[in-house]
């Protein structure tokens, strides 16, 4: 049964350590088309071509209630408006397996008619989709000189993978047929990171090292909503993990 009081969880906090609730369920938000109009001479209405999405604004309304001996309102505030600035990842209770990306957030001046309540709109400039949280990543063992799979990709739209291939020397990589992505030099492991475009090794210590000399090309593979195919040639790649970030 789900519990019709909604959390707001940014980067892992519910507005509900701050003594925050939702004034109204949250709308479903949803990313817009950009469109270029193309008008012909001759021909009736116009032509639109698809070029992207546009980033999502997303207002929500606070309150704020609580016995007047924890503190008043306007003290409570300053640790709120910290919290939310600080906002990189946004979370509903009734929505558990996915988040969206936060670019921007504008809080509006708080109404305080009373020392210990208070409310005052946010509005999150969000990514134009939420992204499907993946607790572990697809792990495929490689036993042959090869590795070929075909795995299940959720998003919506193309989506752009994490992958870390582990082992030594030389490889190929190719997405759906596409273009072939070759490594060389690997020692351990590499990762792929086609979101940030980024080509590196992680140590010890957690610090990322730039492997991009060690890539042929400056492509970046995509996965296409549905089912993927991925084949990796490479006598010493031992294992290959995928986080898919799939889109919805």
């Amino acid at each position: 049964m789900y519990n019709d009081i909604i959390e707001v969880i940014i980067d892992s906090i519910s507005c509900q350590s701050y003594r925050l609730c939702v004034v109204d369920r949250p709308p479903v938000p949803s990313p817009k088309l950009k469109y270029t109009e193309i008008n012909v001479k001759g021909r009736n209405g116009s032509y639109y071509e698809k070029y992207g999405y546009e980033d999502i604004e997303y207002k929500l309304t606070f309150n704020y209630l609580e016995e007047p001996e924890t503190g008043t309102f306007k003290l409570q505030m300053r640790k709120i408006r910290h919290w939310l600035y600080a906002a990189e990842r946004l979370e509903l209770s009734d929505e558990p397996d996915v988040y969206y990306e936060v670019k921007k957030v504008e809080i509006g001046d708080a109404e305080n008619d009373i020392v210990e309540f208070g409310y005052f709109d946010v509005t999150f400039t969000l990514a134009p989709f939420a992204k499907i949280i993946e607790n572990s990543p697809l792990e495929f063992i490689k036993t042959a000189s090869n590795l070929e799979v075909v795995f299940d990709n959720r998003s919506i739209v193309n989506s752009e993978p994490k992958i870390i291939i582990y082992g030594s020397g030389d490889c190929s990589i190719y997405v759906n047929g596409g273009e072939q992505i070759k490594f060389t030099g690997i020692d351990g492991s590499i990762v792929i990171d086609s979101e940030r475009k980024l080509t590196y090794k992680t140590d010890s210590s957690g610090t990322h090292m730039n492997q991009s000399s060690k890539q042929s090309s400056n492509a970046y593979p995509e996965l296409i909503p549905g089912d993927n195919q991925f084949l990796l040639i490479g006598n010493s790649i031992t294992k290959v993990e995928i986080w898919r970030n799939a889109l919805v």
